[in-house]
Formats: structure tokens, sequence, C-alpha cells
């Protein structure tokens, strides 16, 4: 998803989730892809456990519904 999708759906002002964005990926929480400032790309970094702990969480807590 591209930032300005992000900032669309998400309702914050742009400076605020532009540094939410750079805290996550920080934490290796994402990744932001593209050097061009138009182009960046926010992609989940699905190689780090704590995302793969909190799919399987998600997973269970909604699975009979």
């Amino acid at each position: 998803m591209n930032i300005t999708k992000l900032y669309r759906l998400s309702g914050l002002h742009y400076n605020k989730l532009k540094k939410e964005l750079e805290d996550l990926e920080k934490i290796e929480v994402i990744e932001i892809i593209g050097s061009d400032q138009r182009a960046k790309i926010i992609k989940i970094n699905y190689s780090n456990p704590k995302i793969l702990v909190l799919i399987n969480l998600l997973e269970e807590l909604y699975k009979d519904e």
C-alpha cells in the first residue's frame, strides 16, 4: 500500500503518519520500499517473529467467526 492511500484510510495527519511509519520501520515491523518520494510502498515485514505471533493471535481470536 502506498503512503497516500494509507494516509487517506488512517485519518492521521500526514506528518504524524510518516513519523509512525519511520518508527515501525526502525523496529522492523514494516518495510518501506522505493527510493522516490512519490513511489514509496509500505509492506508488512512477515519475516519479523513478532508479526507472526500477532498473525497467529488474530487467527486464533477470529477462527470461529
